[in-house]
């Protein structure tokens, strides 16, 4: 019986961490907001990085209602920030080739994008329609009207060769370049809400 205990306040101290100061003080507290499994082939991931040909998406959600995160130019390339809708489909192409998604296209930019530079994108749930809003190196110059109906939809980014860009999800780990907007905080991991 003891060991049964044992092993169940185990599994708890484990998936439930935040009940736990101990833990949460030993930096094993709520989980990181980063990249998923959901990716192309040809993407390649190290910790925030993300460089090659296709798709990623993130690894939570966006249900918060305002949302901010940032990417910046590693490399220089052509690349697609923005969200989607979950989907396996088409993760060996950009985000320009997928069906419902929402995204700043890089090459279509009326502003040049320099290695360096950042790109904030912001996602608001308040009102009927959703709105993502990208800024450049913190001024905003572009706002994109999601679909209505849009539901459980994810951060994600497509890049093609040559670019890398760095993600910063929470603006926990390092603070956000340029910070987020009123009202918005970094992305929250899903049972960080609840």
């Amino acid at each position: 019986m003891a060991n049964q205990l044992n092993k169940l306040f185990c599994c708890i101290k484990v998936y439930l961490p935040c009940l736990f100061d101990d833990v949460k003080n030993q930096g094993v507290g709520s989980p990181l907001v980063g990249f998923s499994e959901r990716k192309g082939p040809r993407v390649r991931i190290s910790n925030f990085y993300v460089t090659g040909i296709g798709t990623v998406l993130a690894n939570v959600p966006l249900i918060q209602s305002k949302a901010f995160w940032e990417f910046k130019v590693v490399e220089k390339g052509d690349f697609c920030v923005g969200v989607c809708e979950p989907s396996k489909q088409s993760l060996d192409k950009q985000l320009t080739e997928r069906k419902r998604c929402w995204a700043f296209v890089s090459k279509s930019s009326e502003t040049e994008i320099k290695k360096g530079d950042t790109i904030g994108l912001a996602y608001d749930l308040s009102d009927i329609r959703p709105v993502l809003k990208i800024y450049l190196n913190g001024k905003l110059i572009k706002n994109i009207k999601c679909a209505k109906n849009a539901q459980d939809v994810y951060p994600c980014v497509s890049v093609d060769e040559g670019c890398m860009l760095e993600a910063n999800f929470e603006g926990s780990l390092q603070n956000f370049q340029y910070g987020p907007p009123n009202t918005y905080l970094g992305i929250m991991y899903t049972r960080d809400i609840l």
